[in-house]
């Protein structure tokens, strides 16, 4: 086993670099997370070019897409090759894409630049930051997940009043000039902190075999690391798939649509409705914080089983928002599923981690994140396109409240860790406390 000290020179050095790495990673989601404030530019989009809600969600939803299929090869360079050319690669790509979308003048031209650019330069600075930050947090994975990813569901928040201030002085299109420089530099500097830890680090004095006293895993670990290959052949790998997908579809319906609809139907303002768009990135950071460490607690099934809730709570009470002239109930959808919606992603790092093993976490997690893909397409897409048909979001939200049930039911009835077990020890995999 190496050592803490051989990691990074010296072991006072060496104790804290792992935190200065955590701060450098919540740097590199919190400069990539701005896809999340994609709501803001709707109206400017419409407004100019004469696009349709549907169409408009289109290159946050190619971003979405290419995000979530990017991250499985990015997590295996990621395993082989470590962070740094994947975050050189992101700053490239996010100056390009953000620099290039500014000159878009036809809806292929800003899914092109914005869709699949932007959405490559998420996959390799997102997974490069997250996947690093687990190997040096086997102790606090749900804590160091809620920090890595934080940045994320931060962006919007954190940049929402920036992003409305420069398009209201300069327009969208030297908005996302100045947002690309930002960005990419952030990224570059970063990249020389963040690496992997040598092959078989751990904390000093963390015991990976002690589970008794002051836990040390959720009740959902296994103790094995699972290839790809066969993580994809457990039955619980597709269930909590399914429920990822089922979850984040509702949370994307309100990320991209919660603005538009507040300014259509609540009456909103569009400087208060950015405010919406600012509450969602509070509360989604809010929940990555508080949920993620709780997971730690009580285990990351029943976590789940919380963020379910909240997420069917929230959709519902965005169409009965509609249904009651209850513009109020809008501010609630905000909270509760910008929370649940990051609480879910800071959870779902971890419990890869605890299921299916820490040496493999890059690839594994990135075929888990393909359900994001999927949910990203399906709630935004799905929203625009009933609001066009119908002319409401009502039936939309409630669709997506109901798909909420049998994610629930999942998480309190379907998953069984010890089956993971059982089929680990008839095929031979390695132990993760034989790395100790």
């Amino acid at each position: 086993m190496a050592s803490s000290s051989k990691t990074a020179g010296t072991p006072v050095f060496s104790a804290y670099y792992r935190y200065l790495l955590a701060t450098a990673g919540f740097l590199v989601t919190l400069s990539l997370g701005t896809l999340y404030a994609w709501s803001i530019f709707i109206p400017h989009l419409e407004q100019e070019f004469g696009w349709t809600r549907a169409m408009v969600t289109i290159p946050f939803t190619v971003a979405s897409l290419v995000f979530a299929f990017g991250m499985a090869p990015a997590g295996r360079i990621q395993d082989l090759k470590g962070p740094r050319p994947l975050l050189m690669v992101s700053a490239v790509l996010i100056f390009a894409g953000y620099g290039l979308s500014s000159l878009a003048h036809e809806l292929w031209w800003i899914i092109i630049t914005y869709g699949i650019i932007m959405g490559a330069a998420i996959a390799t600075g997102y997974m490069s930051a997250v996947a690093a930050g687990l190997k040096w947090f086997p102790d606090m994975k749900g804590t160091a997940t809620g920090i890595l990813v934080g940045g994320f569901g931060a962006s919007a928040a954190i940049f929402g009043p920036l992003v409305y201030y420069l398009n209201a002085e300069f327009g969208w299109r030297q908005t996302f000039i100045i947002l690309g420089a930002i960005f990419a530099a952030i990224i570059a500097i970063t990249s020389f902190v963040i690496k992997n830890p040598l092959p078989g680090w751990k904390p000093k004095g963390w015991d990976p075999t002690n589970v008794g006293g002051i836990r040390k895993h959720s009740p959902e670990y296994t103790g094995f690391e699972f290839p790809v290959k066969e993580m994809l052949k457990t039955r619980e790998f597709w269930l909590m798939w399914t429920q990822y997908m089922l979850i984040l579809t509702g949370g994307f319906g309100i990320i991209v649509h919660l603005k538009p609809m507040a300014m259509e139907f609540g009456g909103f303002s569009s400087a208060e409705a950015t405010g919406l768009v600012v509450l969602i990135g509070l509360s989604n950071l809010a929940g990555r914080f508080v949920l993620s460490p709780l997971s730690d607690i009580i285990g990351r099934l029943k976590s789940f089983t919380i963020v379910g809730s909240l997420m069917m709570l929230a959709t519902a009470f965005a169409s009965l928002a509609v249904i009651f002239d209850a513009p109020w109930m809008l501010y609630f959808t905000a909270i509760v599923g910008g929370g649940a919606f990051g609480g879910y992603l800071a959870l779902s790092p971890a419990f890869t981690a605890d299921m299916w093993g820490m040496k493999n976490v890059g690839i594994n997690y990135g075929a888990m994140f393909t359900a994001w893909g999927v949910a990203s397409f399906a709630g935004p897409y799905s929203a625009g396109l009933l609001h066009d048909v119908t002319g409401s979001y009502v039936p939309a939200f409630f669709i997506f409240a109901f798909l909420c049930i049998p994610a629930i039911l999942i998480a309190r009835m379907l998953v069984k860790p010890f089956a993971l077990k059982s089929y680990a020890l008839n095929i031979g995999l390695e132990r993760t406390e034989s790395k100790g």
